[in-house]
């Protein structure tokens, strides 16, 4: 703005517009009258373009929304459902905010011990006795691992501390190991104090070479009365077929006697003893997986079945 004086003593203010410096804008001439407080002046300024507006396309008299809300016109908005996430754009916001969503809803984590198994197919529990020994377990260790199954080891306590490695093979590759007492006693000729002795020695051995407890126990030749069943403090694991492997001594006919009986939830009766007995699994293991049956341990098969093993008592099968 420049301020003159004409020849009368009058002062006068111009305005100069910004885009040609030095050039008075039309009719912003101001009288000295309005300069002084003088009343009689009259006024044409214009204002400057732009000047007091956010937007040169808004119409007269009304306000821009985000400047009603307190928002600077040019600044970033926040979606009204959450925060911006620093580093995405906002268009792929929503999709990666469900996604984080999804990841913190964590499958629920299945107990030790239990594979991730289809609860809608059939599940059968081979079981194994009398071991362990070497030269059968390792051979039904290698067949079962080939076919995605795993089993269940009734061991003697007192073989344990002989075959080390294929025991803690067992634990290592998911096999379940369990007790068959430690001297392999027919607990239903004993005593309380002898029950609970031979059943307690047996876990602590297994445990001290395996550092895993058996939840599990089998009588051996199931025999059993009252005094056995109030001293196992642990659920008794008999079976509903019985292959009699350590009499015929056969491996078609234990094959025979598990093709021509075998159903769901079925607990099936083999010894760790016998080369004939790792023969028939060998052939077993890929028939039955053929049929659609999972190999499981008899934990998994409680699991998936929804049965609770409870001390003291016996299950055959768990359909």
């Amino acid at each position: 703005m420049i301020i003159r004086v004409d020849e009368n003593g009058q002062t006068h203010r111009e305005i100069i517009d910004n885009s040609t410096p030095g050039a008075p804008q039309q009719g912003q001439d101001v009288n000295s009258g309005q300069d002084t407080g003088q009343t009689g002046g009259t006024v044409s300024q214009q204002p400057d373009a732009g000047a007091g507006q956010s937007d040169p396309a808004a119409v007269p008299g009304q306000t821009d929304p985000a400047t009603a809300a307190g928002q600077d016109a040019g600044a970033e908005q926040t979606p009204q459902n959450g925060a911006i996430l620093e580093g995405i754009p906002l268009e792929g916001q929503e999709g990666q905010q469900t996604a984080d969503s999804s990841d913190s809803q964590q499958t629920p984590q299945l107990p030790a011990g239990i594979r991730a198994l289809d609860p809608s197919r059939p599940m059968i529990a081979l079981t194994f006795d009398d071991g362990p020994y070497a030269p059968v377990g390792n051979r039904i260790m290698d067949v079962m691992n080939q076919y995605g199954g795993k089993c269940t080891f009734f061991m003697v306590g007192n073989r344990v501390p002989s075959y080390q490695a294929e025991v803690q093979r067992m634990v290592n590759e998911g096999f379940e190991v369990a007790n068959h007492t430690q001297d392999h006693k027919y607990l239903n000729q004993l005593g309380a104090d002898a029950i609970r002795a031979q059943v307690e020695a047996c876990n602590n051995t297994i445990q001290a070479v395996t550092g895993v407890r058996p939840t599990l126990m089998r009588l051996p030749g199931g025999n059993k009365n009252s005094t056995v069943l109030a001293n196992v403090n642990m659920p008794i694991i008999l079976w509903n077929v019985d292959t009699k492997d350590w009499k015929n001594r056969n491996a078609q006919s234990v094959i025979n006697s598990v093709m021509g009986n075998v159903k769901d939830g079925d607990i099936i009766l083999m010894h760790e003893l016998y080369t004939s007995t790792a023969e028939a699994v060998e052939a077993l293991v890929p028939a039955l997986t053929a049929q659609g049956f999972q190999l499981v341990t008899v934990s998994e098969l409680s699991y998936y079945k929804g049965i609770a093993l409870n001390p003291g008592q016996i299950y055959h099968s768990i359909p």
